[in-house]
């Protein structure tokens, strides 16, 4: 029997229902990285947890995927041209003191050092900053500047303290000298460093050693000059050149360059935060991809897991909507199962999933904004990764790591400056 026309409409109408798309199409969702409430977690993660979940609505029949290509932050190198300008003086710093045109070698050594301190967040190996620096060294050794070349040796000892100098082998003298030093780098009183980044949760190499997820204490670091970078959760890399005095704390700070719309959500949501910002972010997010529904969150740390507070923002209706909180496994063994019923439950409610928010709300209702945990490391002491980090990772280079002892991270709390 035929329905009469209005019995149709109403059929269709209640296949469509929950979702923002419209008659006889799938709604499109897009799956951002999930950001982190807890400095102890590895920056992969919130990535690989939101990978792991964006597989599943690949195959929801209900929904398209929107698949999410950044540019920016996520996009080239943004360090290539200033660490290809400072290897360029490194070179022309090797040929004039070839020529024993030291003062010409050590111009252009100071002119590659400056390149090096702007492009510090894309120096993957920081034996090549050090043998700079040493090759700065042996210049002002070379034309009788020994408290600069003494200061010099300093810093390069202070970046790879365990690291052997390759310029150190062609003088008998020079070695001695790098030996005395060394001694002295290694024995002297120690600092420690205090990282911080908005969004936290970003993952925190100093000096080539993946030390952990930011908010980051790293306690006996010897005094002197490091390198430290790190990957924000939204893909931006960082890093810089810090100083770091005896029996004193010397403190970094980042913040996201990069203010586009997932930039702005992942800040929000790594403060504890749903605010009226992150509705007009996600708002504008979801209309760049063109996306009916928007699907964030955060991970937190809960007993010896993780638990996710993950939303959905539908573009129709303009409102954000809490899932159902998920747990699982640090390593994400168990999370499959939480997130095949996650995405069943997405594609049969569509923007009707949840329960709607009413802005400003916590992320994680346990948690409080300013009570963020920082994570404990010991310099040069890679922590036990609860997580193995893809090859990928930017910031998950083998040449960071060696035959590390591994650490087990502790947790303290944040004091305010």
């Amino acid at each position: 029997m035929m329905l009469s026309i209005p019995l149709l409409a109403a059929a269709l109408t209640l296949a469509q229902e929950g979702t923002d798309a419209p008659a006889g199409a799938s709604a499109k969702i897009a799956v951002l990285p999930f950001a982190s409430l807890a400095g102890d977690l590895p920056g992969r993660t919130g990535p690989k947890a939101s990978g792991m979940l964006a597989t599943e609505f690949k195959s929801a029949e209900q929904l398209t995927l929107v698949d999410l290509k950044k540019g920016g932050a996520g996009g080239a190198d943004p360090f290539a041209d200033e660490l290809a300008a400072a290897r360029k003086q490194v070179d022309e710093a090797k040929a004039q003191r070839g020529k024993r045109k030291f003062r010409l070698a050590e111009e252009a050594l100071l002119k590659a050092l400056e390149s090096y301190r702007k492009a510090a967040g894309g120096v993957t190996d920081v034996g090549e900053l050090a043998d700079a620096y040493a090759l700065l060294a042996a210049v002002q050794f070379n034309t009788g500047k020994d408290d600069e070349g003494q200061r010099s040796l300093s810093t390069a000892l202070s970046l790879s303290p365990e690291r052997e100098l390759p310029l150190a082998q062609t003088s008998a003298l020079f070695a001695r000298v790098v030996a005395d030093t060394r001694k002295a780098v290694q024995t002297g009183p120690k600092g420690s460093m205090l990282l911080e980044t908005t969004p936290a949760g970003a993952s925190l190499i100093i000096d080539g050693v993946p030390l952990g997820g930011s908010p980051l204490q790293v306690k006996d670091v010897p005094a002197g000059q490091h390198a430290w970078r790190g990957t924000l959760a939204n893909g931006e890399l960082v890093g810089g050149l810090v100083e770091v005095l005896p029996g004193k704390q010397a403190k970094v700070t980042v913040t996201a360059s990069t203010k586009d719309p997932e930039s702005r959500i992942l800040a929000a949501l790594a403060q504890n935060k749903l605010d009226a910002d992150l509705v007009a972010a996600a708002k504008e997010q979801a209309q760049a991809v063109g996306a009916d529904l928007l699907l964030f969150g955060a991970l937190s740390k809960e007993g010896k897991g993780l638990a996710l507070d993950a939303f959905v923002f539908s573009a129709q209706a303009g409102e954000v909507r809490r899932l159902s909180r998920t747990r699982f496994d640090t390593e994400l063994l168990s999370a499959g199962v939480e997130f095949l019923n996650l995405t069943r439950d997405v594609a049969s409610k569509g923007a009707k999933v949840g329960e709607a928010v009413k802005v400003p709300a916590p992320v994680a209702a346990g948690l409080t904004q300013g009570s963020t945990q920082v994570a404990e490391a010991k310099y040069g002491v890679q922590p036990g990764k609860a997580l193995t980090l893809d090859a990928a990772d930017p910031v998950a280079d083998p040449k960071d790591s060696g035959p590390r002892k591994p650490l087990e991270q502790k947790r303290v709390p944040l004091k305010k400056q």
